[in-house]
């Protein structure tokens, strides 16, 4: 439960080291509130609000989302993943020179003009008159145009003669405020060039160069980059009617029968003399005698033995239609050296080729190796997206990092790392690593069990990235299987129509995870957040925090979605319900509660594209539910009363009459049954009826 407190001023007489981090720049820390262990302080409100002035979400929502839900979680997450603390640590490693850098450049440069905190207070304090747009009476919202105007006020006379030149080009007519922001903004603009410019020479950052490889050695080491591509032998038959190609091309048959088939078959007249013998084809290249590239087939061969025969394909040239015998897998060789000697001479002159130990120092400072080529590796890998390195690449990289290093150490230098924003910007990085670690293993990824994997690759193979094989697939396929199936089930029964048509289920689950994956996963996250949010001990101290009520939350969610749905606000309800069973997808009782009122709001709002679709989906997800009766009939209506598709309702009345031969609503179902199967007529002579006695 949460507790707000406003703490008692003798109590904070004996605890103010408890609340406050000793600060030497920025001054004190202030605590605001604690979840656990995590401690939260005022300058990380004052972080957040200097960095999301263009959100559109409000500022309770703001700190709740992007600070205190973060705080909360991150307060569990090592006593539930202890893992999660070593990974931190490593990370913390590699990216605490950039957050020095970050500081240096953007707060201490870039706004303060390298001013102290307590300096630019002292004068805002001091002149507040001449910030007039200032309506917070904030001090860190309007710090930068703080810093500017105490830079003019020391350098009057550059401004002045500044301005005067401006004045030349403009017949004497100047807007004295622009002129201010522009010559403070060029001053800004110099003042990142002094520091940008040669700044690893200046902090003595020595680059190493690396050493050109040598070419016979390059090819000892690199075997595998110089082999010949994989490939088959191949048989075919090549006719215009696919048809035929299909029936009469048994997929059991020897090479020596496939080869009589192509003697009377074969409409290739290149390969028609030689029994369909196409030859040698490697992987991924252009097959001869006029067949081209067949679009499938190095995927439909992969992993085949010899004997098999493929699918009918079409040809890409012409209208023809091929089928092939796999006669014989010719493996990748390695190509001997005088081949590819020249090759590698040359990609070693133009840099293209990169080989030294994984020890080898990449950048120094005082004899001491900062960052070597094994730290490259890691950091290509985990920030870079593993990108191929050559030598131009790895060059920039390194570039890249050393200067971090450069700006950190110039930071250390001006005793950055004790200032307030560093000290902010570190438990930001934090929060925002553990938590995002955090809801990446309570996916539960780690737990599906193999064989689990290996019958969802064997159904329907790499689910995201097509061609992958069992290895790579893994993390796809865990991916795929740790989304929740009742979504899967929804949006493959409510697709049925259009979407999903002809498809099978399986076939459809990559899709599915396609569309629905960042929406499902936004939810869970925020679902998990508030869960956490709530059973942790909160306090808060002072009024600094705004109040926030947690709204992923069941129960309130629930709540409100039925309130929206009484008030006649039928569309805001059916988003709450629909948000609910995103959040909540497996829990299967409140999943079916909300998937029956949406169906039922749609059918309100005359939606009935979506609400047939919608009881359809119900019915074949739970057809034991209470309310499977009602939304099978309610879609049977729709069908032929809105929609007019006579037969497929009537399909479904008669489902209906076989299923529910006692429902209450078996009358009203076989007076539709009848009056679809009179063509409307029933109705017509009811209507004349009705007209006859009025």
């Amino acid at each position: 439960m949460k507790v707000r407190t406003l703490v008692l001023s003798a109590w904070c007489a004996l605890s103010a080291a408890a609340l406050s981090g000793c600060n030497g720049i920025g001054g004190k820390e202030h605590l605001v509130a604690r979840f656990n262990d995590e401690s939260v302080y005022k300058e990380d409100l004052t972080l957040l609000k200097m960095t999301s002035v263009n959100s559109h979400r409000f500022w309770d929502e703001n700190v709740y989302t992007d600070l205190l839900s973060k705080a909360a979680v991150s307060s569990v997450a090592f006593k539930e993943y202890p893992e999660i603390e070593e990974q931190w640590n490593e990370y913390f490693k590699d990216i605490d020179s950039r957050i020095l850098m970050m500081v240096f450049q953007r707060y201490y440069v870039s706004e303060c003009m390298m001013y102290s905190d307590s300096e630019l207070r002292r004068f805002y304090e001091a002149n507040k008159s001449l910030f007039p747009n200032d309506s917070t009476g904030d001090f860190y919202s309007v710090r930068g145009d703080v810093a500017g105007q105490y830079f003019l006020s020391k350098h009057q006379d550059e401004f002045n003669a500044y301005a005067a030149e401006v004045a030349k080009k403009q017949d004497g007519k100047i807007d004295t405020a622009a002129v201010q922001r522009q010559f403070v903004d060029v001053k800004r603009q110099a003042m990142r060039e002094e520091f940008t410019n040669g700044i690893i020479e200046k902090r003595h950052i020595n680059l190493q160069s690396l050493p050109a490889p040598e070419p016979k050695s390059y090819y000892e080491a690199h075997k595998d980059e110089y082999k010949t591509a994989p490939g088959y032998v191949l048989y075919h038959i090549q006719m215009k009617d696919s048809a035929a190609l299909a029936s009469k091309v048994n997929e059991n048959a020897t090479l020596e029968e496939f080869k009589k088939l192509a003697n009377s078959l074969n409409q290739n007249k290149f390969t028609a003399k030689d029994s369909g013998l196409v030859g040698h084809v490697k992987q991924g290249f252009a097959l001869p005698y006029g067949i081209g590239m067949i679009e499938g087939l190095d995927e439909a061969l992969k992993g085949k033995s010899t004997g098999f025969i493929s699918p009918v394909f079409r040809t890409e040239k012409d209208s023809s239609f091929q089928r092939f015998f796999l006669a014989e897998n010719v493996a990748s060789q390695v190509k001997p050296y005088d081949r590819v000697e020249k090759n590698i001479k040359n990609d070693i002159e133009n840099g293209a080729v990169i080989d030294v130990d994984s020890s080898y120092a990449l950048i120094m400072k005082d004899g001491k190796v900062l960052f070597s080529e094994g730290d490259l590796a890691r950091f290509n890998k985990q920030y870079f997206g593993n990108r191929r390195l050559d030598g131009r690449t790895h060059d920039r990289m390194v570039k890249m990092v050393a200067e971090a290093f450069a700006y950190a150490d110039l930071a250390l230098e001006h005793k950055l790392n004790l200032s307030w924003e560093y000290k902010a910007v570190y438990r930001t990085t934090r929060w925002n690593y553990i938590f995002d670690r955090y809801m990446e293993l309570t996916r539960g990824m780690k737990n599906i069990p193999e064989d689990t994997l290996k019958s969802m690759y064997d159904r329907m193979g790499s689910p995201i990235h097509q061609g992958y094989d069992f290895e790579q697939a893994k993390d796809d396929l865990r991916l795929v299987a740790s989304f929740p199936k009742n979504m899967y089930l929804h949006d493959y029964f409510f697709g049925y129509r259009m979407i999903y048509r002809g498809q099978t289920y399986d076939s459809a689950v990559p899709q599915i995870y396609y569309h629905r994956q960042e929406e499902v996963e936004s939810a869970r996250v925020k679902r998990v957040s508030a869960e956490v949010y709530n059973k942790v001990s909160a306090h808060f101290y002072g009024e600094d925090v705004p109040q926030y009520n947690v709204p992923t939350v069941a129960d309130k969610m629930l709540a409100r979605a039925d309130s929206l749905y009484k008030a006649g606000n039928r569309s805001k309800a059916y988003y709450v319900y629909r948000d609910v069973m995103y959040a909540f997808p497996d829990d299967d009782a409140l999943f079916q509660k909300v998937a029956y009122e949406m169906a039922q709001i749609q059918n309100e709002n005359e939606e009935y594209l979506d609400a047939e679709a919608e009881y359809y989906a119900f019915y074949r997800m739970w057809p034991e539910n209470e309310n499977a009766e009602k939304a099978m009939f309610s879609r049977g209506f729709i069908l032929t009363e809105n929609l007019g598709m006579d037969s497929v309702a009537l399909e479904v009345f008669r489902e209906f009459q076989a299923k529910y031969p006692n429902s209450e609503l078996k009358e009203s179902a076989d007076w539709l049954v009848k009056n679809i199967e009179s063509n409307g007529k029933l109705a017509e002579d009811l209507l004349q009826k009705i007209n006859t006695e009025q």
